[in-house]
C-alpha cells in the first residue's frame, strides 16, 4: 500500500513520516525541472520541500517520488492530486488522528480491558461530568465530522490499462483501504455504496455479483475479493526472479535504479521469496554486475565485497548519490570548457568576417575610385572635342581660305609661282562653290590665258 510505503521510505531515508509525501503517477519521461515546478505550484503554501528520490514503479507504470517537508503535514493545505504531466499525481500522506478518533479508541480499549470511563476518570485527570459531556459530543458531531471527511473514492474499471481519468488497481486500493480505516463509524451500507461509486466496468459487475450472491457482504469483503481478482497475484519464484534480473535502463539514473531495485528488494522479502539477512549482499550484487557505475563508485564497492562487507540501504544510496554529485561537477567543467572554446571559435571567425569584410569594402572603394577617374577623363575628352567642334567653323569668315592664301603666295610678277588668273579664280570657285553639273577639271598643263601661247619645241633648223 502507498501510505506503508511511505513509511518505510521514510524510515530508509531517516525522516519523519509525518513530514514526507509520497507523489504517484509521475510519467517515466518527466524531467526534474518539469517535476519540480509542478510541485512548486501545487505545495508552495506547505513551505519549503525536498525532493529525496525517485523510484519506477512497475504496477502503476510510472514513478513515485518521495518529498520532504521542513515542517509536518499541513491537513488543510496539502492537495489530493497535482495537476501535471500525464494528469493529476496523486499525493500520498500518513492519515492524521483527530481528536473523536482518538476518544472512540480511548473508549474501545476501556471496553476491552473492562474498565469503564467513570472508573479511570481520575487516572485521566477529568471530572466525571467533563468525561461524560467529551463522550456525548463526540457521539454528537460524530455523523457531521463523517460528512465533511467524506472523499469520493478514485475511479478503477479493472482494465489492464486504465483510460484517462483512471487509477490503476494498486493506486485505487492504497486510497480504499486508508479511506475505510476512516470510515470506522460510517454504516456497513454506506460504505458499500461509496465502494461501489468508483466502480466501473468488470471490477464492478464483480462486485454485484458478490453482493447479488449474498446480501451481508461487507464492503471489506468486496474488497479482499477484488484484491483476489486484480491484485498482485506473482508467485515468490516470479518476485524473486525480477529481483534478481533488475538491471539499470538506459537514461536511468543510479540512485533511481537503486531504489527501484531495494523496492522489489524488499516485496521479495514480504513474500518470502528473499532473506532478510541476505538483502544487503543481493544489493550490492545488483549494482556491480547490472548497473553502470563510475570507476572510483565501481573501484570501492569492490573492495567493500572483497573484505565481506555489503552497505546497507542508506549506505549504499550515500555512496551513489556522492558518485552522482562527482558527475554532475565533472560533467559542468566540461560543459564550461566546451562553451569557452566555443566562443573562442566564434570570435575567431568573427574577427576572420570582419577582416575580410574590410577587404572586400576596401577593394570595392577602389574600384569606385577607378570608375570615377575614368568617368572624369571622358567627360575631358568630350570637352575637349567639343572645343574643337565650335572653333573649325569660325575660320571660314573674313578670313583666307586655304586656297586664297595659296594663290597668295605664288602671284608676283612674272615670277616663277606666278599662274594664270583664270585658274586663281577656278580655285576660288572650287573652295566656294561646288562645280557645276558638266563643267570638266582645268587640267594642270594648261598655260597661261594671256596670251602667252602654247610652248612648243623649237625647229630644228633645215639647213637653210
Amino acid at each position: 500500500m502507498a501510505v506503508t510505503l511511505l513509511r518505510d521510505w521514510c524510515r530508509w531515508m531517516g525522516i519523519s513520516a509525518r513530514r514526507g509525501l509520497l507523489i504517484l503517477g509521475i510519467p517515466e519521461d518527466c524531467d526534474e525541472a518539469e517535476l519540480q515546478e509542478s510541485l512548486e505550484a501545487a505545495l508552495w503554501p506547505m513551505g519549503h520541500f525536498t525532493v529525496l528520490g525517485k523510484v519506477f514503479r512497475e504496477e502503476d507504470n510510472a514513478t513515485a517520488a518521495l518529498v520532504e517537508l521542513d515542517r509536518e503535514v499541513n491537513y488543510a493545505l496539502v492537495p489530493r492530486e497535482i495537476p501535471g504531466t500525464g494528469g493529476p499525481w496523486n499525493v500520498v500522506f500518513v492519515p492524521r488522528c483527530s481528536g473523536e478518533e482518538f476518544l472512540s479508541r480511548v473508549f474501545h480499549f476501556l471496553e476491552q480491558q473492562g474498565q469503564t470511563v467513570e472508573s479511570v476518570a481520575g487516572a485521566l485527570g477529568l471530572g466525571l461530568r467533563r468525561v461524560c459531556w467529551l463522550r456525548s459530543v463526540s457521539q454528537a458531531v460524530q455523523p457531521w465530522v463523517e460528512t465533511m471527511r467524506y472523499q469520493r473514492l478514485g475511479v478503477f474499471s479493472g482494465r489492464d490499462q486504465p483510460a484517462p481519468g483512471e487509477e490503476s488497481f494498486e493506486a485505487w486500493l492504497d486510497h480504499t483501504t486508508d479511506m475505510l480505516h476512516v470510515w470506522q463509524g460510517v454504516s456497513e451500507r454506506e460504505k458499500r455504496r461509496r465502494l461501489m461509486e468508483g466502480l466501473r466496468g468488470t471490477a464492478l459487475q464483480l462486485v454485484h455479483g458478490l453482493l447479488a450472491e449474498n446480501p451481508a457482504r461487507t464492503a471489506q469483503d468486496c474488497l479482499a475479493a477484488l484484491i483476489q481478482v486484480f491484485g498482485d497475484n506473482e508467485s515468490q519464484a516470479t518476485i524473486r526472479v525480477k529481483c534478481l534480473t533488475a538491471q539499470q535502463e538506459s537514461g536511468e539514473r543510479l540512485s533511481a535504479f537503486v531504489l527501484r531495485l531495494e523496492v522489489l528488494l524488499q516485496k521479495a522479502i514480504e513474500k518470502g521469496a528473499l532473506a532478510r539477512a541476505s538483502a544487503d549482499h543481493v544489493r550490492l550484487r545488483q549494482v556491480l554486475t547490472r548497473a553502470n557505475l563510475t570507476e572510483p563508485l565501481d573501484e570501492a564497492l569492490r573492495k567493500l565485497r572483497m573484505v565481506g562487507r555489503s552497505p546497507s540501504f542508506l549506505e549504499m544510496l550515500g555512496l551513489v548519490r556522492e558518485s552522482e554529485a562527482w558527475e554532475a561537477s565533472l560533467a559542468r567543467n566540461e560543459r564550461a570548457q566546451a562553451e569557452e572554446g566555443a566562443g573562442a571559435r566564434a570570435n575567431a571567425q568573427a574577427d576572420a568576417r570582419a577582416g575580410a569584410k574590410a577587404e572586400d569594402d576596401k577593394v570595392e572603394e577602389k574600384e569606385q575610385e577607378e570608375r570615377e577617374s575614368e568617368e572624369e577623363d571622358s567627360d575631358d575628352h568630350d570637352a575637349v572635342l567639343a572645343g574643337l567642334g565650335q572653333a573649325r567653323p569660325s575660320e571660314a569668315p573674313g578670313g583666307p581660305t586655304p586656297a586664297q592664301m595659296g594663290s597668295a603666295s605664288r602671284e608676283g610678277p612674272g615670277g616663277p609661282g606666278c599662274e594664270p588668273e583664270g585658274l586663281a579664280q577656278a580655285g576660288d570657285q572650287e573652295t566656294g562653290e561646288p562645280l557645276e553639273e558638266g563643267l570638266k577639271p582645268i587640267p594642270e598643263e594648261l598655260g597661261n590665258e594671256d596670251g602667252a601661247g602654247e610652248m612648243s619645241p623649237p625647229k630644228s633648223s633645215s639647213g637653210k
